[in-house]
Parts: C-alpha cells; structure tokens; sequence
C-alpha cells in the first residue's frame, strides 16, 4: 500500500478537469452511491476526503488562464468530485501534459502526456472559450484499500499535484497549475486559539485580582507573564528563515493572536491606504496560499529528482469505453459553480496573478510567510501589531476606571477591606498595571519593529515613525523603573533586618515592585531587567534583523537562553525554591524548543518526513509546559486565600502588610503615637513606660531614637529629627501624609551645639 496509489487515483481527475473540455453535454448515467456532504468546513468531518486546500500558477500563463480549480476525493464512494472555472486565450492551441505528483519532497509520478491521444481526441485542439465546469468520477474498486490509513490521518499532508501545459508546435508552457491536498486533519484549529486565548486572559483577570487586594502574596500576581511569553515563544519560532514541515508552521499559527497579530480587512485596507500615501513601496496584498508557492524553501519543495513512479494514466484516459462515468455541465459565459456543487466543495478565493506570485517567490520564509499566511502582508505587519496595541490600551484604561468606579463605591464608609485599600493606593496599582500593559507588548513590538526598520527605505516613512514610538513607549516606562529601583536599591539600609528599601517603600514597592521584582529575592531585584528583558531584545533582533541567516537566528536563541539557564541555576534568584524550579524549567523548555529549529535550517538537509516528526516532537514540548502552568493558575488562584495564608516573605511586601494592619487598627491614633515617640518633644529626664520599661530615656538616647525611627520606618520613612539637613522625607503611607510636615515648625539646633550637647550628656539609668 503505497501514497503513490493515492496520488494516482487523484491524477485521474486533476488532468482532465485542468484543462477544457468542448461546450457539448456527456450525458452519462450518474453514480449511485450517496456523496458525503462535503470537504471538512462544508459539512464533513475530518478524515472522510482528500481535497485541494490551495491551488496557485506555477509559472505565467500564456494560453490558458485559470480562475477556480477545485477537486475532493471521497473515501465513503470512492469517487472524486471536481469544479473548474478557466478560459483558452489562444487558437488553434493543441497542449500536451506533463503531471508531477509529490509526497513528502519524494517523486511519486512524472509523465508527460499528449492530450490528442486521450479521450477520443476531444482535447485538440482547446476550444477558445470562458466556462465553469463541475463533475464526479467513480474510481476502480481497488483504489481505496492500496491506500494507506495515514493518509487519512496525518495532521497538514504534505502532497502536491503540478499540471503543466505545453503548446506542442513551440513547447512553451501554456498554463501551469499547483494544487496541494489535505484530508481536513491540522494542527491548526479555531479551538487551540481560542483556548489558549482564554487560558492567558483567565491568567491575566486573576493576577489583576490578587493585585487589586494589595496585600496579596499569590504567585498569580506575576505568572501571567510565563504563560504569555511561553505562547510568544511558540509564535516566535515560526519567524525565522527556516524550510518548516507544514505540519509546525500550521500549529504555530495558533499562537499569532500573543504578538498582537489578528486579521480585520477594513483595518489592512487602511493600513495599505496609509503607506502608499507616506512613500511605501511594498505590496500591499496577501495570499494565504503563500506557503504552498513552489518556492526554494517551502514544504512542497521536491529534494530530490528521485524516480518515476510505475503509474501509468494512458490506458485509463484512453478511448470513451475505458473512461470513468463521467458527468459534465458546461457554461459558455459567466464563471457559475451550481449550487449543488458547491455544498461538496470547499469554496476559496480567486487564484492569485503569477505576478504577484513571483513577488511571493523571491520572498524570504519566516516573517513574509507568517504574516501572508494569515492575510497580513509583511509590510503591513508591524502596523498592525502597534495598532492593536493602541487599542488594547484603550480597553485596558477603560476597564480600570470601569474597576476604579466600582472601588469607589464600595470603600464609601470604609467597611470593605480591600476596596478601601485598593482606594488608597490606586494611583500605584494604576502604574503597576501601566508596567504590565508594557510587558505584554514588549516582545511583538521589539521583533515587528526591528523587521520594520530593517524594511527600511522600501517602505513608508511613517510606519518607520511608528516603529521608533512603538519600542519607545513598551521600553522606555521599564527603563525608567529600572533605573529608579537601581538607585533606590543602593540606599544605605538602617534597619535591623537590613531589608531594602525597594520593599520598605509603600508606594514605589506597590507601583512597581509588584509589576517587576516582586518574585525574586531582594539580592536580584534586577533579574526582570536583566537578563529577561534584555534576552527578550536579543531573541527580537536576531528575528528581525536576521531574516535572511537562519543559522544566525537559530543559535543565537540558543545561546541566549542557554546563557540564561546557567546564571539561573547558579544564581537562583528566585524567592522561593518552587520559583527557582519553575523559572529554570520554562528557560529549559524554551531553549529545546529553539534548539529543534536546527533540523529545518535548510542546508542541514534534513527530509521532509523527519522534519514533519520533529515539528510532532515541537508541538509536545510546547503543550507540557501548558499543562504545568495550568494547574499553576488554579493552584495559585487561592494562594494566600484558602492556602498558604501565612506564606508572606519580604519579598511578598511583609514589613508593609504588618504596618498596614496596625494602621487599619487605629488609623486615627498614629499621629499622637508617632509624636509620643519623637525624641524631639520630650526632654533628658522623661520616662516613657511604654517604650522603655522603668528606665529614663533622654533626647538622645539610642533605645528612644531606634524606637521613634522603628515606627517612623513603617510610616513613610520620615527622617532623623536631629537632622535637619536632610529635609522631611517625601515619602508617606495612605494613612501617614508627611506627618513631620504636620508638626509646629521648631527652631533647627545648630549641628555643632548638638553634637557638643551629645557628648557631654551621661544618661542616668
């Protein structure tokens, strides 16, 4: 049982249905058999035909010109169902055939065939007409059991079927026709879409919730982010110059919606519109059937010549007796498939000029073939994504003041806890979900933009424009918190417990530590800067910039993520052990996943049928790291709720959910407690019992200056009152607005009495 049979079965009918038959009616007894009701996506389920999903001109048309070809062979009769629409521009034309099939990169049939020899000599010469045609051929009984079953099962077959034509009395080609087939079955689905969408915008909507209570110490708050840029990944390792197996480039199809990239006619219309008024130079058109183009790099390329199959089609196309039952209706005018045709076929859009095919041809794969395939030419790209950027951060302000409206109402009379401090720190939470707005886009922007001016000149003046704002407006928000925390960081620690000020700090901890460094520990504070946002920018500019070295692209991801995995194992900068695993865990995955690229660099000379296992082999190491970080989100969904209440390290804010509980307690009582505790309001011989036992605490004691600092600490880091040079700190707490500002102005002691005063004081005890 061979595929050669198959795609000799399917040649029976591609031959003559490619070429025109005369404006007669074969009046011909019709099948018995009942036809199922149609190729997947009319009816049928996946796996009951073979059919044509994409047919395109392999070289330009002279003679004979082609507008709809379309053809399904069905497994529950045995017969194959076919619409045409063509027209012969040329007189007196006689052609003769030459049919190629392929499978998998090997020659299954090449033959030529004169066309006057077959069907009693109907085909010679062409008649110079405009018609549509559709018919069913019932094939020999012995068709279906030769083929084999996984022809019917495979994910995105790799077969192709070429017709070529040529004018016998010059042999130039008349017409040439590539028609690829399928048997419903991908790895690409509407489902996987949807489903990993959703998966990411729960991820999402729950982290956003544990970041509204503020004192939440779920991991939730920053995990989102692994999910997403494990989807981006898996985008990103279909946009480089690599000879993909259908069967990879189709699944990372599903993953397009994570860089931004979504398809709206009326959007792309404007977008082309816009570029060709600024100086673009680009098409602006895009053809889903790009991939299958006969291109140098494609799935369908033949890699070797190999040998000619032992099918022979003569006998079968031969005389009137041995011909198929055959049912033909003819129309001389306008291109018309009947309607009971068109419920059994699948109905595709015009066949794309040669013209814009050549364009297509010289096109690198990667970027061009990913974009075109899903109806976004590469001009048009990076457009796009920055446009739905823009409208994403529209819903995202509009849900924030929906969630600030809502706030509002319910911290009315302070009953409600969470509402009441999500009021408090609103403005935090409002940057900190600015910072995440950043990080979403962060990857597409850096790859589309870099592709952009890497583009350059050939294309609009203003998409380069947007291309520059783009990155600016993704990285310089990150920048700029980068280097706040790296100063903040170096700020000299006076506490105890020598905890840093970046989680001391109420409101820089909350509007930033919560969307950046939150989940590592205090020592890497830098670690989401560097090295995963900057590995981020290295991973987006070998893509962007590398479009035409895949050797380049292909292991400088590796090294980036391997350089990554090292510093993680050694560093281990997470807070927590579990963190430290994870992070090493989906750094590993990704660098397998770039590390499999290597088997489709072209020059690697890797055949069509091990490619197609190892894109199987991609698709798995993809889905498991799903899976771990789906039971991740409901693990973490009631993390620090049902479980794990009292799991709150520094890292997680600790030292400012204690101070906020004691705050909550007694709001209003804290500036007399503060004031009571203010060395400056009480002389040498004052006892306070509550904070020193029995003994007498003067001025400057160390024991009434650690207490005042301690508490003064935990409410906005007000400054040493002994020193007044140093000003009043402009940090405060939602309960503790400048309290030093509050105080009655008081004579500043000069620094050199104090000192002296200091040490000729001896405390009595």
């Amino acid at each position: 049982m061979r595929l050669s049979t198959l795609l000799g079965a399917v040649a029976v009918c591609l031959l003559p249905a490619a070429h025109s038959f005369p404006s007669t009616f074969l009046s011909l007894p019709e099948i018995a058999a009942e036809r199922p009701a149609g190729p997947p996506g009319n009816g049928s389920s996946p796996g009951e035909a073979l059919y044509t999903n994409a047919v395109t001109y392999c070289a330009e048309a002279k003679a004979v010109l082609v507008d709809e070809f379309d053809i399904a062979y069905w497994r529950a009769n045995n017969s194959v169902t076919f619409a045409f629409s063509f027209a012969s521009i040329q007189s007196n034309l006689n052609v003769s055939a030459s049919l190629y099939l392929n499978a998998y990169g090997m020659t299954i049939f090449n033959q030529e065939i004169n066309l006057c020899d077959l069907l009693v000599g109907v085909l010679c010469p062409l008649p110079q007409v405009n018609f549509t045609g559709f018919g069913t051929y019932p094939l020999p009984d012995d068709i279906l059991p030769q083929i084999p079953s996984l022809a019917w099962t495979v994910p995105n077959l790799e077969a192709y079927a070429r017709v070529e034509l040529f004018n016998t009395a010059t042999n130039e080609t008349a017409a040439c026709l590539q028609a690829t087939l399928s048997n419903g079955w991908s790895t690409q689905y509407s489902a996987v879409k949807w489903g990993t969408g959703m998966l990411t915008l729960a991820s999402g909507l729950v982290g956003f919730a544990h970041a509204a209570l503020v004192n939440s110490i779920s991991p939730a708050i920053y995990r989102w982010f692994d999910l997403l840029t494990l989807f981006q990944t898996a985008a990103a390792g279909g946009l480089m110059h690599l000879n993909y197996p259908l069967v990879f480039s189709n699944f990372v199809q599903n993953f397009h919606w994570s860089l931004g990239l979504f398809y709206s006619q009326p959007m792309q219309s404007m977008i082309s519109t816009m570029r060709n008024n600024t100086g673009g130079k680009m098409p602006g058109d895009a053809y889903s059937e790009v991939q299958y183009i006969n291109r140098r790099q494609s799935p369908y390329n033949m890699q070797s010549a190999g040998q000619n199959g032992g099918i022979d089609l003569t006998d079968v196309l031969a005389g009137t007796t041995d011909m198929p039952t055959f049912i033909s209706t003819l129309k001389t005018e306008h291109p018309y498939v009947p309607d009971t045709l068109a419920n059994t076929l699948v109905k595709r859009e015009k066949i794309p000029s040669v013209i814009d095919q050549e364009f297509m041809s010289n096109t690198t794969t990667g970027i061009p073939v990913f974009t075109n395939t899903m109806g976004v030419t590469q001009a048009n790209a990076y457009t796009t994504v920055f446009f739905y950027f823009l409208v994403f951060l529209a819903i995202f302000i509009a849900f924030l003041v929906v969630v600030g409206a809502i706030t509002w109402l319910l911290s009315r009379g302070r009953k409600i806890g969470w509402a009441t401090r999500l009021r408090d720190s609103w403005w935090d939470f409002c940057a900190a979900n600015g910072l995440r707005s950043c990080l979403v886009f962060f990857f597409p922007i850096f790859i589309f933009g870099f592709y952009q001016w890497q583009i350059g000149s050939r294309d609009s003046r203003v998409t380069i424009f947007l291309a520059v704002l783009g990155v600016l407006l993704v990285f310089a928000p990150l920048l700029t918190v980068f280097v706040l925390s790296i100063i903040r960081a170096r700020r000299i620690r006076t506490d105890a417990h020598h905890i840093s000020p970046l989680y001391t700090d109420y409101h820089f901890y909350h509007a930033v530590g919560d969307a950046t460094y939150r989940q590592y520990r205090q020592k890497y504070h830098f670690w989401w800067f560097a090295p995963v946002l900057l590995g981020i920018i290295a991973k987006a500019g070998l893509i962007g910039f590398g479009q035409v070295n895949a050797w380049a692209q292909v292991i400088g991801c590796i090294v980036v993520e391997g350089l990554t995995l090292s510093v993680q194992l050694i560093c281990r900068p997470h807070k927590d052990r579990k963190g430290d695993w994870l992070g090493a865990f989906l750094t590993l995955v990704r660098m397998v996943y770039f590390g499999l690229l290597i088997a489709f660099v072209e020059n690697m000379g890797v055949k069509p049928i091990p490619r197609t296992v190892i894109g199987i082999v991609q698709i798995a190491v993809v889905g498991i790291p799903t899976v771990v970080l789906l039971f991740g989100l409901f693990f973490n969904a009631f993390y620090g709720i049902l479980w794990r209440r009292k799991k709150a390290r520094v890292e997680d804010g600790k030292e400012l959910r204690d101070t906020a509980s004691l705050d909550e307690k007694a709001p209003m009582d804290e500036d007399s407690v503060l004031q009571s505790l203010d060395p400056a309001t009480y002389g040498p011989d004052h006892r306070n019992d509550s904070y020193g036992g029995a003994g007498m605490y003067p001025a400057t004691s160390d024991n009434a200056q650690s207490a005042y600092d301690n508490a003064a600490a935990g409410h906005g880091g007000i400054t040493d009152p002994y020193d007044p040079s140093s000003g009043v700190s402009e940090d405060y707490t939602p309960y503790h607005n400048n309290y030093r500002q509050s105080l009655p102005a008081q004579p500043s002691p000069d620094v050199n009495d104090r000192n002296t005063w200091r040490q000729s004081y001896q405390p009595t005890r």
